[in-house]
């Protein structure tokens, strides 16, 4: 079965792969054509094979009457091949001609049911939804499955029932939506070019998905991360042709004449790059090639071409807080920090350390004060504040934290550069937070996101914003986020690799039941426990997740917890991030 996305330690592989493949391939280029003939290209293969439609419904029985019909016509939405010929049957020509399917997928649990109105040939299709995939390809899930209503109304069109009027779109039952379609992740350079983020999307399977990926991948960044990542291409570069061909592995990429409009070697590389790592994740490219009219050379390697980290590692050490002191803990034990003052008297809570390892902060038990430390350094007070939440570092060693006071002022996202204090201490802005309280604030390892969780007194939910930041990569703005999960119960969250998050409830006496959200809309709740009081979660979410109980510390293992360090002194732990 073919998946889109490669699990993150086969996508590290894959992109240093890339990494050598692209510098031997601009070793041997050496000119970038900005005019000439138009070429031809030999017929090649194409991805048909490989992304034949799962579903092949019928179409409308003759005679069916309307009660029959809509049943009918929802189960033909998931047939998409020939542009979902079967479901565009059961409409009227004029409907069929304009409808698009893939405007919105409604993905339902039970069968819908179908309520004939007071109207003549109104009928209302209800449904209890459990989550929907955009136009965009980006799905959300609601916290609690939802009733929905979607009205459609029918004619006589040449003596047969036919819809004549519903909204765009298709239903698909929770149990198909991963047969009908499949998540992948679209990737940009974060605002200074060092690091992948990814954007998840989800992709009906039919034929022609690569050049669907690359139009999307064009098109730029989903709303939450407008203005925090950046594309190499210019804005108004098209593909050329509607199809990828891709033969013995290449995918030839035709792109439209803006892509060379003032473009130096420098940008035509990233474009190189930014290709190759949103497709060779598809199990039938290989490699990829960029024409405009005939093939681009790409020139000699530049010297500025950075090679991107894709889901930056978090290592094996996790900082913890032992007898009120800063350790390590690597499996099987702990480690003192080498150089590290005592940090006892500062009733230290709730501790980070930065991923480089080279800088420690941690709040008071009264959430009040936020102090950092180094090895060689004292211990020195940054922020004052009420309510401040655990300290994260980003991948410049800036530390984040919010504050519902601070300094005279209301409620403030805070980020503090490497060596700073409250008087360097930058307001990051998010107009969105209006009225709501943060209780967790994570910043990912390449830095171009934040994780959040809000509550507004009635509600809580778990939020991811894009960061934008400066030219000289200063935090700036939080953007308004994409919502993983809504409801209540949720007090903490970490990132968990590039693309999912760990997210749990804290109680010393309830039966908790963490959960991994991804932000594909994906959701997989673990193995309860009794008394969780922190999690961590590190670069592989298969491997790498933790919960703290009054016994010590236990990490996941298939389905179950295990405990790796049994000792009731051990709290906080934490991931570098």
């Amino acid at each position: 079965m073919k998946r889109y996305r490669s699990s993150a330690s086969a996508h590290r592989t894959l992109v240093r792969g890339l990494a050598l493949a692209l510098a031997l391939a601009l070793a041997g280029c050496s000119s970038i054509p900005r005019s000439g003939p138009v070429g031809t290209i030999a017929a090649q293969e194409d991805e048909s094979a490989v992304e034949a439609p799962v579903f092949s419904p019928q179409g409308p029985r003759a005679g069916a009457a309307p009660e029959e019909l809509l049943p009918a016509f929802i189960t033909a939405g998931t047939g998409a091949a020939d542009g979902y010929e079967a479901a565009r049957e059961f409409l009227t020509e004029d409907l069929a001609a304009a409808w698009q399917p893939e405007d919105r997928i409604i993905i339902f649990r039970t069968d819908p049911r179908i309520v004939e109105t007071s109207t003549d040939g109104v009928f209302q299709i209800q449904l209890e939804v459990v989550g929907s995939i955009n136009a965009q390809g980006i799905r959300s899930t609601p916290p609690v499955p939802a009733t929905e209503t979607i009205r459609a109304e029918m004619v006589q069109e040449n003596g047969q029932w036919r819809i004549s009027a519903i909204p765009d779109g298709i239903m698909v039952t929770e149990t198909n939506i991963s047969e009908l379609a499949r998540p992948h992740n679209l990737y940009f350079y974060a605002s200074n070019y060092r690091y992948w983020v990814p954007d998840s999307r989800w992709f009906v399977r039919r034929p022609g998905v690569t050049a669907r990926i690359v139009q999307s991948m064009l098109a730029g960044p989903a709303p939450y991360l407008k203005g925090a990542v950046t594309s190499a291409f210019p804005e108004g570069v098209t593909l050329g042709r509607e199809s990828v061909p891709i033969t013995s592995g290449i995918a030839s990429v035709e792109l439209s004449s803006e892509a060379l409009q003032d473009a130096t070697s420098l940008r035509l590389q990233q474009m190189q790059q930014q290709l190759e790592v949103n497709l060779t994740s598809l199990n039938n490219v290989t490699a990829v090639e960029m024409t405009a009219g005939q093939r681009i050379e790409l020139g000699e390697p530049d010297p500025d071409l950075l090679i991107p980290v894709a889901d930056p590692p978090a290592g094996p050490a996790q900082v913890v807080l032992v007898d009120n002191e800063i350790q390590l803990f690597e499996e099987p034990g702990l480690s003192a920090v080498d150089g590290l003052p005592s940090v006892a008297a500062f009733d230290p809570h709730e501790p980070a350390m930065s991923p480089g390892g080279s800088s420690f902060a941690f709040l008071n038990g009264q959430q009040s004060e936020l102090f950092a430390t180094a090895p060689g350094s004292e211990v020195r007070s940054v922020i004052s504040g009420a309510e401040l939440t655990a300290p994260s570092f980003d991948q410049n060693n800036w530390a984040w934290t919010w504050s519902s006071s601070w300094v005279g002022s209301g409620p403030q996202i805070l980020a503090i550069p490497p060596g700073g204090v409250q008087a360097n201490a930058v307001t990051v802005a998010a107009p969105w937070l209006a009225g709501r309280r943060v209780t967790e604030l994570r910043i990912s390892r390449d830095g171009a996101r934040a994780l959040l969780v809000v509550t507004d007194g009635t509600k809580t939910q778990v939020l991811v914003a894009g960061i934008t930041r400066s030219g000289e990569d200063i935090p700036q703005t939080l953007v308004s986020p994409l919502v993983l999960d809504g409801g209540t119960g949720i007090a903490a969250a970490v990132w968990a690799g590039e693309d999912s998050v760990l997210v749990s409830g804290i109680s010393a006496k309830e039966i908790l039941t963490p959960t991994l959200l991804g932000l594909d809309g994906a959701k997989e709740p673990l193995a309860a426990r009794r008394g969780i009081l922190n999690i961590s979660a590190g670069s592989d979410p298969a491997e790498d997740l933790f919960i703290q109980t009054s016994e010590g510390l236990l990490r996941r293992v298939g389905s179950s917890w295990i405990e790796v360090l049994g000792s009731e002194k051990v709290r906080d732990p934490a991931y570098p991030g």
